[in-house]
C-alpha cells in the first residue's frame, strides 16, 4: 500500500509539472504574430484596369487566406518579408514580397494566362520541395487526350506511342516500366508500383480499390497481365480495359478541363496516404471561362470537347460545365479494336458574403467501351467488350475562421458509384469434355460440354468508393517569428463492390481431356460474399517557415500519420525541409507511407480443384466420368498493407543562366503484394468403377489416399529497392531570340525479388515431391534524357516546340534460374542440392522451363524528336499541328525485334475556338 501511494503521489507531482509547462508552451504559441499589420489593396486585370473578385490571397506556407471582394479589394495581415500569392483559374499567378511594409493601398495587377503573355510557363516546374507543377499553358502545348499523356513531360517519362485501347497508369522513379519488348517473367514491380501511385481530384481521391473485374483471381498472381481474361492482342492492335489492383485508368480522364497537376513522387505530407508510389493531384478549372470548343486528332484517335464557366453573381459563384468524347483505335485500317470514351463534368463553385466560406460541389459521369476481336472472323478467335458507367460526387470546403484559435478548416468528401460488365467469347470446337460443377467437396458424375459452343466468361461488378478528409488548422509564431501551421486531421475511406459476380459458360476453366487430370477450377462467384472493407486514419501536420535576418529561409513539414487498413495499424512519420541560402535551396526528405490490398485482393473467392478420377465411354451409348472436387479455403483475409519508406536528397541552384534541381532518392518498397506456391494434401478418393455390359457404369468409394496439389495464393512477399538521381533544368528565356529551354533527365536502378522460393511438381518421380527453386530476382536500369526548346513569339501568340527524348540506359535481367537449389522427397523433408548433385540424371529432370529473360541496349543510345506548332489567333482560334518521330527512326535490337519505347511516326493536329 505504501509503494502504490508513493507512485501516486509521484504521478501526481510530475502531473503538475507537466500541466504548468504546457501551459506556458502554450501561452508563448498562441502569442499573436510579431509586427504583423494589416495590409490592404486592390487587384485588376492588366490590359483593362478591370478589378477583379475571388482572387485568393494568401500568405505562403501559413494556410492564412482571403479572397477579394466585387471590387477587387481585399486585406489580410501581413508581416514585411512573407510571401504574397494572388491565384486564380485562368490568370497568371503573381506574387510578391515587400521587405518593408508598404504605406497605403497596393495594387496587383493580374494578367490572363495564355501564349500571348511572356511570362508563361511552357513546361513542369519544380516547386517547394521535389514535387513538380505543370499548368494549364504546359497541358496545352502537347496534344493530350488524356491524363496519361500530359504526365510524359516529368524526368524519366517520354513522349510514348499514341495507343488509347490500351489502360494507361504510371509508375514514378522507378526503372522496372513496362518491357521494351514482350511481356516479362514478372510483372509484380510494375503492379505494385501503379496501384501504389495514387490519383486525386480538387482534393479527393480517384480509388479503383473496389474494381474486381477479374476472373481468375483465386488462382493467379495478383499483377499478371492476363489476370482479367478481357484483353486482346493483335497485330491490329491491343485492347486492355482498365486492370483491377492496377490503379486508377488515367484514359478516363481528359485534360480540357484541367487547371493544373502537382506530381509528388517524393515524400507526401502526413495529410495522404493509401499510397506507396507517389501522388498526382488534379485541379479543375473554376469560376468565369469563356466558352471553348476542341477538336484534336492523331493517327488513330480523335476527340471533340466543350468547356464554359458562367458567373453567377457579383460575389462569384460561378458554375463550369464541359463536355468530351475520344475515340480510339488500334489500327486505322481495321476497327477489330476500339476505345470510346464519353465524360461531362460539372462544377459549382460558390462563396459567402464574408469571403469566410468557400465550397465546390462536383458531379462526373463517364462511360468508356473497350471492344477487341481476335481472329478472322467469331468462329476463329477471342472476342472481348468491357463496359463501364460511373457518377462521382464530391465536395470540397474551405472555412476561416475569424476571431478564433483555428484559423480554418477543409472538408473534402468524394462518392464514386459505376457499374462494370466485361464479356469475353470463343468458340470451342472438341471432342465433348468432362467438366466439374460442384460447389461443395464431393465425387460425383460430371456432365460433359458439347463438341461445339461458344463458351462465355462474365464479370459484372458494382463498386462504391466513398473518401472523406476533415482538417482543422491554425497558425502560430513565436516571439522570435518561427511560424508554425498546425493542422489535426482525419480520413476516411470505404469500398465495396454490388455487382452480381463472375458467371458464365460451365467448364470454362475445368474441361479435362484424360484421367487423373488436375485443374484449377472456377465457379460462378456472388459479389455479395464481399465485403466491404474500411480504412481510417488520423494525422498531425507541422509545417513550419522561418525567415532569418540574413535572408535564409528554413522550411520544414513535419507530420505524422495513423493508419488502419485491413484490421493492421501502421504508424507513418513524415518529414520535408529546405534551406535556402543565398542562390542555394538545399532540401531533403524521408518518411513512410502504406497502401491497402484491393477488394479483388482480398476476396478471391473459393479455390475449387477438381481431379478427373475416370472417363467412361461407349460410343453411341453412354459417357461417364467420375470427378472430385476439393474446396480450398477462400479469400485472403490476412493480407497486410505494403509498405514504403522513401528518402531524397537535392538541391536547386538558381545560376544568373538556368534553375538546375537535382534530386537523389532512395526507395524501400516491402511486404508488396505477390503470390507464393502452397503445398495441399488431398484426400483423393479411391473409386472402383462397376461395368456391366451396356449399362451405364457406376461407382463406389473405396478408401482415400493422399494427394499433394500446388496452389497459388497471394501474400505480403515482394520487395523493391528504387535508387536514382532526377534532374529538371530551366532556362531563362532568351528575349532576342524568343527561346526558352528546358532539360529533364533521370537515372534509376530497381532492384526488386519476391521474398518466397519457388516450387515445381517433379513429374513421377517415386524419390522427389517438389524442386526448390530460388525466388524471381529482378535488377533493371534505366537512364532518359529530355529536352524542350519552345520558340515563342507572345504577340504572335506562336509557340514551335521541338522535344527530344534519348534513351541512354535501358536494360533489364530477369533471373529466374532453372536450376534447384534443394527439394522437398515425397515426405516433405527438405534436401539441398550440392554441385556434385546437377550431373543427377532425376535433378537435371527437374529444371524449369522458365528461366533468365536479358535485355539490354548494348552500349548503344537512341534519339527521338518531335515538333509542335501552335498558333493563336485574336479571333480566338487556336491551331496546333503535331509530328512526332520527325525524321521518321525505326529501332531494333540485336535480334530484330522492335524497340517499343521507341515512339513511331505519327502525325496529328488540334483545334480549338474559344468565344
Amino acid at each position: 500500500m505504501f509503494v502504490f501511494r508513493t507512485i501516486i503521489n509521484n504521478f501526481a507531482e510530475n502531473y503538475k509539472t507537466l500541466k504548468r509547462r504546457l501551459s506556458i508552451f502554450l501561452f508563448l504559441f498562441s502569442l499573436a504574430i510579431i509586427h504583423a499589420q494589416t495590409l490592404t489593396g486592390v487587384v485588376v486585370e492588366q490590359e483593362n484596369q478591370k478589378p477583379l473578385s475571388g482572387v485568393k490571397v494568401s500568405l505562403e506556407d501559413t494556410g492564412i487566406w482571403t479572397l477579394t471582394d466585387k471590387n477587387g479589394s481585399f486585406e489580410i495581415k501581413y508581416t514585411a518579408g512573407e510571401n504574397l500569392i494572388f491565384s486564380r483559374s485562368g490568370l497568371f499567378e503573381d506574387r510578391k514580397n515587400f521587405a518593408v511594409f508598404p504605406q497605403g493601398k497596393i495594387k496587383v495587377e493580374m494578367q490572363i494566362a495564355s501564349i500571348r503573355i511572356k511570362e508563361v510557363v511552357l513546361s513542369a516546374q519544380k516547386k517547394k520541395f521535389s514535387e513538380i507543377e505543370i499548368k494549364e499553358e504546359a497541358l496545352q502545348k502537347i496534344q493530350s487526350f488524356s491524363l496519361g499523356d500530359v504526365l510524359q513531360q516529368l524526368p524519366g517519362q517520354y513522349i510514348e506511342p499514341s495507343n488509347n485501347t490500351e489502360m494507361k497508369n504510371i509508375v514514378l522513379r522507378s526503372a522496372n516500366t513496362q518491357s521494351p519488348l514482350s511481356s516479362t517473367l514478372d510483372d509484380n514491380d510494375f503492379g505494385n508500383k501503379a496501384f501504389g501511385t495514387q490519383l486525386m481530384i480538387n482534393d479527393v481521391v480517384v480509388s479503383n480499390n473496389a474494381n474486381m473485374q477479374n476472373f481468375n483471381a483465386a488462382n493467379g498472381e495478383p499483377f499478371s497481365s492476363n489476370i482479367g481474361a478481357f484483353n486482346v492482342n493483335t497485330n491490329k492492335g491491343n485492347v486492355t480495359p482498365g486492370l483491377a489492383n492496377y490503379g486508377a485508368d488515367l484514359r478516363q480522364i481528359p485534360t480540357d478541363d484541367i487547371e493544373k497537376i502537382e506530381v509528388i513522387a517524393g515524400i507526401p505530407d502526413a495529410k495522404y496516404g493509401d499510397l506507396t508510389s507517389g501522388l498526382i493531384k488534379v485541379e479543375t478549372k473554376t469560376g468565369k471561362r469563356p466558352l471553348q470548343l476542341l477538336s484534336s486528332i492523331i493517327e488513330g484517335t480523335y476527340q471533340i470537347g466543350m468547356s464554359k464557366g458562367f458567373q453567377l453573381n457579383e460575389k462569384g459563384d460561378a458554375i463550369n460545365a464541359s463536355i468530351n468524347y475520344m475515340n480510339s483505335v488500334g489500327d486505322p485500317r481495321a476497327a477489330d479494336v476500339k476505345y470510346e470514351r464519353y465524360s461531362a463534368n460539372l462544377l459549382y463553385s460558390t462563396i459567402n458574403k464574408n469571403k469566410t466560406f468557400r465550397n465546390k460541389l462536383g458531379v462526373n459521369l463517364v462511360s468508356d467501351i473497350n471492344e477487341g476481336q481476335a481472329g478472322e472472323d467469331e468462329y476463329h478467335g477471342i472476342y472481348v467488350n468491357a463496359k463501364n458507367k460511373s457518377i462521382g460526387i464530391t465536395n470540397n470546403t474551405q472555412l476561416k475562421f475569424t476571431n478564433s484559435f483555428l484559423k480554418g478548416a477543409n472538408i473534402n468528401f468524394g462518392l464514386n458509384y459505376g457499374e462494370q460488365n466485361s464479356t469475353r467469347r470463343n468458340f470451342v470446337n472438341s471432342q465433348a469434355l468432362p467438366y466439374a460443377d460442384a460447389m461443395t467437396d464431393d465425387v460425383y458424375y460430371a456432365p460433359y460440354t458439347p463438341p461445339q459452343y461458344f463458351n462465355y466468361n462474365y464479370v459484372n461488378g458494382k463498386p462504391l468508393s466513398i473518401f472523406t478528409d476533415a482538417d482543422v488548422y491554425t497558425v502560430l509564431s513565436t516571439p522570435n517569428k518561427w511560424i508554425h501551421k498546425l493542422s489535426l486531421g482525419l480520413n476516411y475511406r470505404y469500398n465495396d463492390n454490388f455487382g452480381k459476380g463472375r458467371y458464365g459458360t460451365l467448364g470454362t476453366f475445368s474441361a479435362t481431356s484424360s484421367a487423373g487430370t488436375t485443374s484449377s477450377g472456377n465457379r460462378d462467384y456472388d459479389f455479395e460474399n464481399v465485403y466491404s472493407i474500411a480504412q481510417y486514419a488520423v494525422y498531425l501536420q507541422d509545417n513550419i517557415f522561418k525567415k532569418f535576418d540574413n535572408n535564409n529561409v528554413l522550411t520544414v513539414n513535419s507530420g505524422l500519420r495513423f493508419d488502419v487498413q485491413n484490421k493492421y495499424a501502421v504508424l507513418s512519420p513524415r518529414l520535408n525541409a529546405s534551406y535556402k541560402v543565398e542562390n542555394f535551396i538545399f532540401r531533403g526528405g524521408t518518411g513512410l507511407s502504406t497502401k491497402a490490398p484491393s477488394l479483388n485482393m482480398i476476396y478471391t473467392g473459393p479455390r475449387y480443384i477438381d481431379i478427373l478420377l475416370g472417363d467412361y465411354r461407349l460410343p453411341g451409348v453412354y459417357s461417364v466420368a467420375i470427378m472430385q472436387t476439393v474446396v480450398a479455403p477462400a479469400n485472403n483475409a490476412d493480407l497486410k498493407p505494403s509498405k514504403s519508406w522513401r528518402s531524397e536528397l537535392g538541391i536547386d541552384w538558381r545560376l544568373p543562366f538556368a534553375t538546375l534541381s537535382l534530386t537523389g532518392y532512395k526507395n524501400l518498397l516491402f511486404d508488396g503484394f505477390t503470390s507464393y506456391s502452397n503445398i495441399i494434401n488431398l484426400p483423393k478418393a479411391k473409386v472402383e468403377v462397376i461395368s456391366n455390359g451396356t449399362e451405364q457404369p457406376t461407382f463406389e468409394i473405396t478408401g482415400t489416399e493422399n494427394y499433394r496439389y500446388l496452389q497459388n495464393l497471394q501474400t505480403n512477399g515482394y520487395n523493391s529497392t528504387d535508387t536514382g538521381l532526377e534532374m529538371l533544368m530551366n532556362f531563362k528565356k532568351i528575349e532576342s531570340l524568343h527561346l526558352s529551354v528546358g532539360l529533364k533527365g533521370s537515372y534509376t536502378k530497381t532492384v526488386s525479388n519476391k521474398t518466397g522460393e519457388q516450387l515445381t511438381k517433379a513429374i513421377e518421380n517415386p524419390d522427389i515431391a517438389y524442386g526448390i527453386f530460388e525466388p524471381y530476382a529482378s535488377n533493371a536500369t534505366m537512364s532518359r534524357l529530355g529536352l524542350m526548346l519552345d520558340y515563342h513569339i507572345p504577340d504572335a501568340g506562336l509557340i514551335i516546340s521541338l522535344t527530344t527524348d534519348h534513351f541512354l540506359l535501358d536494360s533489364r535481367y530477369t533471373d529466374g534460374s532453372k536450376t534447384p537449389i534443394a527439394y522437398f522427397d515425397q515426405n516433405l523433408v527438405r534436401h539441398s542440392i550440392t554441385p556434385a548433385d546437377l550431373d543427377n540424371q532425376i535433378i537435371k529432370a527437374m529444371t524449369r522451363s522458365a528461366g533468365t529473360d536479358y535485355y539490354d541496349l548494348d552500349g548503344r543510345t537512341f534519339h527521338n524528336f518531335h515538333l509542335r506548332v501552335s498558333k493563336d489567333f485574336l479571333s480566338g482560334i487556336r491551331i496546333s499541328v503535331y509530328l512526332n518521330n520527325m525524321f521518321n527512326i525505326k529501332v531494333y535490337d540485336q535480334y530484330g525485334k522492335r524497340y517499343t519505347n521507341f515512339t513511331p511516326i505519327s502525325f496529328g493536329g488540334n483545334l480549338s475556338y474559344q468565344f
